[in-house]
């Protein structure tokens, strides 16, 4: 075991021990709580943006006062029910095999993070004695490429979303003002025609 596997192992071991304190209930939450509060206030950013015009007469700002607000209020909204679903749990005396669980869970998203990193620098360690003689390298490194393509479609699935939500705006945006200019063409044709005619 040398240097890599040590840094590798101490990684694990402290992964492992936060998960065994906070259980499997509060860290699967955070992770869910913080996803789901970037696509939702993504999606409803625009349309409460309105709603911010006191901070700001700036269309930009209210957006991003808005997606503050609603990426903050989902967080503590999941922080309230996880709080709950704890209790709950300790009630029912299941406390121990959620912090099992906990505990596991953090393995597994340290492990899925120690794989996409080895991918990341396997091109540029490959030859060093240190990086051939490491046992979790040589037994882990097979399957990085499945850690890094998996992140990649998590990430890109996540762009598109994104890129929707703008396009959709745009197009939105675009018929307003299409609308308005028709309706200002319209007035002015009406208002220079010859009443005599």
């Amino acid at each position: 075991m040398n240097t890599i596997d040590i840094i590798v192992l101490a990684i694990l071991v402290f992964s492992c021990i936060n998960g065994l304190r906070r259980g499997l209930l509060s860290a699967l939450a955070s992770l869910l709580g913080w996803i789901l509060a970037l696509f939702v206030a993504t999606s409803l950013a625009s349309t409460l943006a309105p709603f911010m015009s006191g901070f700001s007469h700036s269309i930009m700002v209210q957006k991003v006062a808005a997606f503050a607000c609603v990426a903050l209020a989902i967080i503590v909204l999941t922080w309230v029910v996880t709080s709950i679903l704890s209790g709950i749990l300790k009630t029912l005396k299941l406390d121990p095999l959620n912090r099992l669980a906990g505990g596991l869970f953090g393995i597994l998203k340290s492990l899925f993070i120690v794989l996409i990193v080895m991918q990341s620098l396997a091109p540029w360690l490959h030859s060093a004695q240190s990086w051939q003689h490491s046992l979790f390298v040589q037994a882990l490194l097979p399957y990085a490429p499945l850690a890094t393509d998996l992140s990649k479609d998590v990430a890109s699935d996540a762009i598109k979303h994104m890129n929707h939500q703008g396009q959709a705006e745009v197009a939105t945006s675009d018929d307003s003002s299409f609308g308005q200019e028709s309706s200002l063409g319209n007035r002015s044709e009406h208002s220079t025609k010859n009443p005599f005619n």
